[in-house]
């Protein structure tokens, strides 16, 4: 784990190693999980470091972070799990802006395409529905539109 030190001209910034045991690479921006708890041959590979790109609500609980950089499959690379990201994967849907309007605006859900956040929640799900609020939370602070793939935010994933 590397912790930046403390320092009042910069945001704090928390990051973990992982490997990539996805099929194919991770690229900067991208949402992360720790493998386990989801499919029997998951929960057999399931070691603290192996993780996949972020795809469902559900398994946002097992949420490791942002990537950092680039990861290959079978590789090792850094994922940011707390403090402001400067870039954040968003899935671009029409006529949809990812915006700051508000807090209930600015959380970001993982989208259809995995590794990617979207504004709103999957369909067939409200907040209410939901039986706890995942612990780790993705939040927008600019603002993403039709042509964007990023955004900036805040990552909480520790």
């Amino acid at each position: 784990m590397l912790i930046q030190q403390v320092q009042r001209d910069q945001a704090e910034k928390i990051f973990i190693s992982i490997k990539n045991v996805d099929a194919d690479s991770i690229t900067t921006g991208m949402g992360v999980r720790f493998v386990g708890g989801n499919a029997a041959a998951e929960i057999v590979s399931t070691d603290g470091i192996n993780c996949v790109k972020l795809l469902t609500y559900a398994l946002q609980a097992q949420m490791a972070g942002i990537s950092k950089g680039d990861i290959p499959s079978n590789g090792y690379g850094l994922v940011q799990a707390y403090g402001y990201c400067d870039s954040i994967a968003v899935s671009i849907i029409t006529n949809k802006t990812i915006g700051v309007s508000g807090s209930a605006a600015s959380q970001l859900y993982p989208g259809a395409v995995a590794g990617t956040f979207i504004s709103t929640l999957p369909v067939g799900n409200t907040v209410l529905s939901l039986d706890i609020t995942p612990r780790c939370q993705v939040t927008a602070w600019t603002t993403a539109g039709l042509s964007d793939g990023y955004c900036a935010g805040f990552v909480r994933a520790l």
